[in-house]
């Protein structure tokens, strides 16, 4: 009797189910509890909201409970089906059997995926049939619960099958697994804080974040498959949350087809694996020289970049630290794994000769970026080729509005301020690069407390005329010396902050065409804020902004200097804008505008003196001296 080989083993598929039950039971075991148990017991308050939102309620967060149990169960029911590669026995044994590697593997891949569907389909049912029970049922709910949880367990089970073709030894495939899942992501932030340290002026750039992410199926699932409500408005135009919908099915249906492509790619690499390899790290041998230089790359840029921090206090910051830190992890990350491969920790003769080669690699890049030999760190555009720029990241006094805001520059005057500003941050580079973190302040004989030195941060982002883009991030010193020489970085920063016109422009650019001013209010610092008549509000509104046109108010200051606490008063304004069209209530969207008030601000003055409100103003310099005072009476007293 001629024998037959068979694509697929059902005694296989039982045997499995019966041999790891606590893993589908538990899996199960706790969806039947957070849905059908979770419905019954809430059965006497059940109604039609509850119905929508509970299944729905699994797919959101971040991680949701659904990316997180699948990704762990994934995990389990991969390590479980194939766990017989693991073992020189067992997988002699198996593959003995009268079943060809693709029957083998399908077999068993099936049946860690029924693992998780079928409960999942269990508990679907069971909780249509709680609802009913219950008195309310919607079926979307649950249906896309089910749909969306499946998918997300047929592309972690898959990733861990996938994982699994590539390793010999039962704890590398977690470990494998762990950290792909988040590989992309690490590096990314790792390359963005090694390449703050060689290349100056980097930030974080959005494509690189948003790469890592892609590459992270666990972020991306979580930020892009999370419940929304519609919003819905009566004929008020009161706007009101409606019924919950999920977002981001799209997204789990990529991830489910390219979990379906992974495991496709694990069915080839199993049909070339080689049995003798169970116990092996590695169990593909081209494999084996990727992993040894990326475990050693990883291993050098994270680790030296987490040392780097960690010994701050101890080692001279810069980035030749950073590289010698990088050459010793990056020496023990080779060896490691090359004993991880060869399953010996005799290796040094046969390996050192690759971990030269890959630390002389490492030092060249690292040196290329320090060195610029791109010209990134000396590239500055000329303001004709730049469309538009936002300021931000710089700590301006006084702390309204404009304290910590984004600038827009977009006139020929402000983008040519800009890019001097920019050219004199990289003409000053070798000084930039030894700002300290410290700030200095000093009293003087009157009791002011006054800045002489400090920094800020100065973030450019540029919008270029053909559609690009160009962002830097810079440490400015500050002090006096600094901000009365022309030319240097600080002084340009002080000149472009205080450029005519800008102020205004920054304070009211939420302003459409027709929103009117509906109510001022004028902070003191003892007494409640002060209400601007109504009747004042128009020639208030037409005094501020003659003032600002002036440059008589919305003055920036770099430093708490002596004439930032006598110019800027305690005493903020508050303007409060409603939209146009809009024709009031408690609901209505509108916004305000905080001013600090200054000495110089004459019409913005005399408007609030005739409403008799410019009793209390008050300047920083005169708190201070008045703090002062006091505590020197309680000192004595004491």
């Amino acid at each position: 009797m001629r024998s037959a080989t068979s694509y697929f083993n059902f005694t296989l598929l039982r045997k499995n189910f019966a041999r790891f039950w606590p893993i589908w039971s538990l899996y199960g075991l706790f969806w039947l509890a957070v849905l059908p148990l979770n419905i019954l017991s809430n059965r006497i308050h059940w109604d039609g909201g509850m119905a929508r939102s509970l299944p729905l309620n699994y797919l959101d967060g971040g991680p949701s409970a659904a990316v997180a149990l699948t990704a762990l169960f994934g995990l389990l029911c991969a390590m479980a089906v194939f766990s017989y590669l693991y073992a020189s026995r067992s997988v002699g044994m198996l593959h003995a059997l009268p079943l060809r590697r693709e029957g083998l593997f399908l077999t068993n891949y099936l049946s860690g995926l029924l693992f998780l569907l079928l409960p999942n389909l269990a508990v679907f049912l069971l909780a249509l049939a709680a609802e009913v029970f219950a008195g309310t049922v919607v079926f979307s709910s649950l249906f896309t619960w089910l749909v969306v949880v499946s998918l997300f367990g047929l592309f972690f089970y898959s990733f861990a099958v996938f994982c699994a073709m590539f390793t010999g030894h039962v704890l590398a495939l977690p470990a494998f697994y762990v950290v792909l899942n988040g590989l992309a992501a690490g590096l990314c932030w790792v390359f963005s804080r090694m390449a703050e340290e060689f290349l100056f002026g980097f930030t974080s750039v959005a494509w690189l974040e948003k790469l890592g992410v892609w590459l992270t199926p666990v972020l991306l699932l979580s930020e892009a498959c999370h419940v929304q409500y519609d919003i819905i408005t009566d004929a008020a135009g009161n706007s009101m949350l409606g019924d919950p919908y999920f977002a981001g099915l799209g997204y789990a249906s990529l991830y489910a087809l390219i979990g379906l492509v992974l495991a496709g790619l694990a069915l080839a690499a199993y049909r070339r694996r080689h049995l003798e390899s169970a116990g092996d790290v590695v169990s593909v041998r081209w494999v084996r020289p990727v992993f040894k230089y990326g475990v050693a790359f990883c291993t050098a840029v994270t680790l030296s970049t987490v040392f780097y921090y960690v010994l701050d206090p101890l080692l001279p910051r810069g980035p030749w630290t950073l590289l010698v830190l990088m050459v010793v992890w990056g020496a023990a990350g080779c060896f490691v794994a090359e004993m991880l491969l060869c399953k010996s920790f005799w290796v040094f003769r046969g390996a050192w000769k690759g971990c030269v080669v890959f630390l002389c690699c490492l030092t060249a890049a690292m040196c290329a970026m320090e060195f610029d030999i791109t010209g990134f760190e000396g590239r500055v555009p000329d303001a004709a080729e730049v469309q538009s720029a936002h300021l931000s990241g710089v700590e301006s006094a006084p702390y309204d509005d404009l304290g910590y805001a984004t600038l827009t520059l977009d006139t020929p005057e402000e983008l040519e301020a800009l890019t001097g500003l920019h050219q004199s941050i990289v003409t000053h580079k070798e000084e930039l690069e030894e700002v300290g973190w410290e700030s200095t302040w000093s009293e003087d004989g009157s009791g002011l407390s006054i800045q002489s030195d400090g920094w800020t941060y100065v973030d450019i982002s540029y919008t270029l005329m053909d559609g690009s883009y160009l962002t830097r991030k810079y440490r400015v010193p500050l002090s006096q010396s600094e901000l009365d020489t022309p030319g240097t970085p600080a002084a340009r920063l002080d000149a472009l902050l205080n450029a005519p016109g800008l102020a205004g422009e920054s304070y009211f650019h939420a302003q459409q065409e027709g929103d009117r001013l509906v109510d001022a209010w004028l902070t003191n610092p003892d007494t409640d804020s002060a209400i601007v008549p109504a009747s004042a509000l128009t020639g208030l509104e037409e005094a501020v902004r003659a003032d600002l046109a002036e440059g008589t108010l919305g003055r920036r200051y770099l430093l708490e200097n002596r004439d930032r606490l006598e110019n800027c008063y305690y005493n903020d304004l508050y303007l409060e804008f409603r939209p146009a069209g809009r024709t009031g209530g408690e609901e209505e969207d509108g916004y305000t505008v905080c001013i600090t008030l200054q000495s110089g601000a004459r019409h913005t003055l005399a408007v609030l003196q005739a409403c008799g409100l410019d009793g209390t103003l008050v300047t920083q310099a005169q708190i201070q001296k008045e703090d002062a005072v006091y505590a020197q009476s309680t000192t004595g007293r004491g």
